[in-house]
């Protein structure tokens, strides 16, 4: 059993690619110890993925991806019901991870923590990932694929985050 899941999204909007999928594809490909998962870009369903693939695969980390048009890699602390309110919990969960050994990770990387993660599904998936059982869950916002974020610097912005979880949890 892979003791990480890393997820990412599949294109929508605008983008013909999305940042996330490629990053998490890149970095599982380097990880024995990961699965990968894409998920759709529907509140309910993405949420109900993450739990389902939360609950069979009992990983101990949770690293979720999403894109922003934001030029800066955001490391989002906060998850919001949203639409999917009506399905109980609090309307806010706090991001588990070990915020300041990330911030001492990725020095050479730019990377901002958020506690606003958009309030679309990525903010929903964010959310019903944290109620889940998985001790470590984070989501980050990576900026699209192109000049200066090719997917193989997406992928180490999402491998310094990870690398903070494990170096904590020893």
């Amino acid at each position: 059993m892979p003791r990480i899941l890393l997820t990412g999204f599949e294109p929508f909007g605008p983008w013909e690619v999305n940042a996330s999928w490629e990053a998490v594809r890149l970095l599982t490909g380097r990880r024995r110890d990961a699965e990968a998962a894409l998920l759709p870009v529907d509140h309910a369903a993405a949420a109900g993925a993450v739990r389902e693939l939360a609950r069979a695969l009992c990983p101990g980390i949770v690293l979720l991806a999403g894109l922003t048009p934001d030029p800066v890699p955001r490391l989002e602390r906060l998850g919001r019901a949203g639409p999917l309110a009506a399905q109980g919990g609090p309307p806010v969960r706090r991001g588990r991870w070990p915020w300041a050994a990330v911030r001492a990770r990725v020095r050479r990387l730019p990377l901002r923590h958020s506690a606003d993660a958009g309030g679309y599904v990525c903010d929903t998936t964010y959310w019903a990932a944290l109620g889940t059982a998985v001790p470590l869950v984070a989501f980050v916002h990576l900026p699209p694929i192109g000049a200066p974020w090719p997917a193989a610097r997406a992928a180490a912005v999402l491998e310094a985050v990870l690398e903070a979880a494990e170096a904590r949890r020893g």
